[in-house]
């Protein structure tokens, strides 16, 4: 059979399409109204537990293939349901769970993937018994999936989150839920997903399989893959990862090779990120921010296509990639090793020629073992992930170690000439030798810092990415690029561009990905129905801000108060220790872990553009997010609220389970302030946030002007402080004197370690605060004043009157809310 690695690639990721058709079916086998008479002999596809038929979504998944039997007869050239082969895709998709004995070769390493993916084996006396041990045989119907976030750190599990049953979009309907008014709707699901899977037009496995891949991803990310197991993972990361599985199986048999490891854990962190992004000298920082930030994105993307295609993997390989980071799992053999090493040292050699040291991607490996992914003899895929984690932070210290070897003159004295050496007027960059400047009329540029400013322009109209493996001539005048000269090409292109060249691109088969950013500027995912070519790649992506307004920083922070502007970062706590620690060994399954990575990405990639877009999008945008972490640069204000409802967000979006918090800093500068020191005190103030303790409570907080805030314990009591100040002040109920008196007497009191020195402060402020207190004739106002002096001299903070746990002395909260106040009621000059 030729083609047979993508043929059973296409068998594994439709092994569970019937758990899907079975939900929208309103019968029994017996009543189904969409199984045909033959698709309901039981006897030929089903295994039996004490005489009684089990596993009945299969018959589901064989009428899902007899359904689209020509679609499928187009990719294999025969008839996709002759029973008497046990290779077709009939029986490798539908018969998984058959005994071994009568299975073929290809059909054994489907289901033996297919254990491996849920970490459980399918042929023990539990697995048949409880696949049909329901209250009702229909009650799987009603079921919801359970969030993987719900699960995290938690020994004893007590679910009350369920996710929606609907497509994947970026609205906060797609959140976990306690309460829903209606059962799932899985008819009309299935009904849309099919309309959608009807405009695959694919004659190649390629095209055809990575497409149905993102297609599942948009529609079965909600559906559990079991509801009798622990039901916290989709059918979506399950069928990828058994697809991926299935790969790595064939590949190990194929090889002959004997080993107890047959799988590879690859994983790749970038170092130099931060630095590139800000490393940004001129006062023109805005022009090129926005497209450098992207490059990195789009430069990660074709490194991990750069594998896949050396490596000959599919892209369900791809266990995680964003942030920066990525790892894929594949077989453990001689050729994928001496490959990587060969892959590794060429990926090097690009980013050397391409950046110098600036940017360095630490590639490393491990090898997996059968028993580590079903957690058999103390073997945890936890503590692999650690090992690898490890491995890359070693590498990440001695980057380009292997070059240094070879090349050590040419790597230690031609990275800065310096003298008469002409450079980039916004990095600050030294040109290459030879090296012609940018066609800008304004500035000397290097022609990438050209492109990133011209990539930058493009994704405000951009509505399509095009990757191809080869430079498309009729769009050599749209922005394109090719990272690292990896011999992947990246154009970006509105629609009208990309339907007036429909015929040309219908001729580039298999060599063309066609990605929509963020459902085409909306929510829903849209990715097939708006476009039609044969035989490309169609698929959509999540990517945090490729929709903004284009303004300068000065536009941004056009306040008649206080016009400054706020560099936002924030990143989620212990990620680390979540992803090595977080999921109980028992519970550790390659599809966990891929879910687990998946939700982060779905929050920081996608879903934080619907919150920038509710939150005053002409006044900041998003320079990066991605992976965990986000940096945002706006008006000083708005990035304060942006804080405050991503952190909000983010703790519904984790099922306020307390294993999850994030923490951000915010720096309040000019406008015209460099954008690289910013950044470095933005950091600054993250680092504040991530060192800050409330009673034994690390991290969870928030700092600007220098402090730290509890999210849960201290910034409720400053912002509501504050939030009350600035109202008796721009309604002249209290003189703005009161900020002052607060702020001095903070000032005079020799606060250290929380604690006042100065003891004739409190004396001092009572008198003063009395005094003012006197002159004011509202009610209101009058109570803020005693409560004020009631806080401070009692050494109580508190809370709609209860104390609140804190190492502040209240002073030290009072002052800290009445300069917030200050910022907000001050008039520009």
């Amino acid at each position: 059979m030729e083609n047979v690695r993508e043929h059973i690639y296409l068998a594994a990721l439709l092994h569970d399409i019937g758990k899907f058709y079975q939900r929208a079916d309103t019968g029994s086998v017996a009543t189904s109204k969409f199984l045909s008479q033959q698709n309901k002999t039981e006897s030929s596809i089903l295994p039996q537990y004490k005489g009684i038929y089990t596993h009945k979504h299969c018959l589901w998944t064989a009428q899902f293939i007899d359904d689209y039997r020509s679609v499928f007869k187009k990719l294999i050239g025969s008839d996709s349901s002759d029973l008497t082969d046990k290779n077709n895709l009939f029986n490798l998709a539908a018969c998984h769970h058959l005994q071994k004995p009568q299975l073929s070769e290809l059909g054994q390493i489907i289901k033996e993937a297919d254990c491996l993916s849920s970490g459980m084996d399918r042929d023990s006396e539990n697995a048949y018994k409880d696949a049909q041990d329901e209250d009702r045989w229909d009650s799987f119907k009603t079921k919801r999936m359970t969030s993987i976030l719900e699960t995290i750190s938690k020994e004893n599990i007590k679910v009350d989150w369920h996710l929606p049953v609907e497509k994947l979009n970026l609205s906060k309907s797609f959140f976990p839920k306690k309460a829903f008014d209606a059962s799932p709707d899985y008819a009309q699901l299935w009904k849309d997903f099919i309309s959608e899977f009807k405009f695959i037009q694919a004659n190649t496995y390629h095209a055809f399989t990575e497409t149905l891949l993102n297609l599942l991803y948009k529609y079965t990310s909600c559906i559990p893959a079991s509801t009798i197991n622990f039901p916290d993972v989709s059918l979506y990361d399950h069928s990828k990862t058994t697809a991926a599985l299935t790969i790595c199986l064939y590949d190990f048999n194929q090889s002959k090779e004997q080993s107890n490891d047959p799988f590879l854990l690859i994983g790749a962190d970038f170092s130099g990120i931060q630095s590139y992004i800000y490393q940004i000298v001129s006062k023109h920082a805005g022009k090129n921010l926005k497209g450098r930030s992207f490059f990195l994105r789009i430069l990660s993307d074709a490194v991990v296509r750069f594998l896949l295609k050396k490596l000959k993997l599919f892209q369900a390989n791809v266990v995680y990639n964003s942030g920066g980071g990525f790892y894929l799992i594949s077989p453990n053999t001689a050729f994928i090793r001496e490959q990587l090493q060969q892959v590794t040292k060429t990926i090097e050699e690009h980013f050397f020629a391409s950046f110098g040291a600036s940017l360095f991607v630490a590639i490393d490996a491990i090898p997996i073992s059968k028993d580590t992914l079903m957690h058999r003899n103390g073997n945890d895929l936890g503590i692999a992930w650690k090992n690898l984690y490890d491995k890359k932070d070693n590498k990440k210290g001695c980057k380009y170690a292997s070059m240094i070897e070879t090349n050590y003159s040419n790597f230690f004295h031609g990275i800065m000439r310096g003298g008469d050496t002409p450079r980039d007027e916004i990095t600050g960059e030294e040109f290459m030798p030879n090296e012609k400047k940018a066609p800008d009329n304004e500035l000397i540029l290097r022609r990438d810092t050209y492109i990133q400013i011209q990539l930058g322009k493009a994704l405000r109209e951009t509505d399509y990415m095009i990757v191809s493996e080869e430079e498309i001539p009729y769009w050599k005048d749209e922005v394109s690029l090719n990272p690292a000269n990896l011999g992947f090409y990246y154009y970006f292109l509105t629609a009208n561009n990309l339907n007036n060249k429909r015929d040309e691109l219908q001729a580039s088969a298999d060599k063309v990905s066609v990605i929509t950013f963020n459902g085409q500027k909306g929510g829903d995912c849209d990715f097939i129905a708006s476009i039609s070519g044969i035989n490309n790649i169609y698929g959509f992506e999540f990517y945090g801000g490729n929709q903004f307004n284009g303004q300068t920083f000065e536009e941004m922070t056009e306040n008649p108060n206080f016009s400054r502007l706020g560099i936002l970062r924030m990143d989620v706590d212990n990620l680390g220790s979540i992803f090595q620690k977080g999921i109980a060994p028992e519970r550790a399954t390659l599809s966990r872990f891929a879910a687990l990575s998946r939700s982060f990405d779905y929050f920081f990639s996608g879903y934080l553009n619907t919150i920038w877009k509710e939150t005053h999008p002409d006044r900041s945008f998003i320079i990066y997010s991605g992976g965990d972490d986000v940096f945002i640069v706006g008006s000083w204000d708005t990035t304060i609220e942006l804080a405050k409802k991503i952190r909000a967000d983010f703790r519904e979006f984790t099922c306020e389970n307390s294993a999850f918090s994030v923490s951000g800093g915010i720096a309040i500068l000019p406008a015209k302030y460099p954008i690289m020191k910013g950044a470095e005190e933005s950091a600054d103030e993250e680092h504040r946030a991530k060192k800050h303790s409330v009673k034994q409570n690390d991290k969870n907080a928030v700092s600007f002007m220098e402090t730290p805030l509890n999210w849960e314990k201290e910034f409720p009591v400053v912002e509501k402080l504050k939030s009350k100040i600035t109202e008796f002040i721009n309604e002249e109920i209290i003189p703005k004197s009161f900020i002052a008196k607060i702020m001095n007497h903070a000032q005079n009191a020799d606060i250290k370690n929380h604690k006042i020195r100065r003891i004739k402060t409190y004396w001092m402020l009572t008198y003063d605060l009395n005094r003012m207190k006197e002159r004011i004739r509202n009610d209101e106002a009058k109570q803020l004043i005693t409560h004020c002096i009631t806080e401070i001299c009692g050494n109580k903070a508190t809370l709609n009157d209860s104390p609140i746990e804190t190492d502040y002395h209240p002073l030290e909260l009072w002052a800290f809310a009445s300069r917030w106040a200050e910022l907000e009621t001050r008039v520009n000059n």
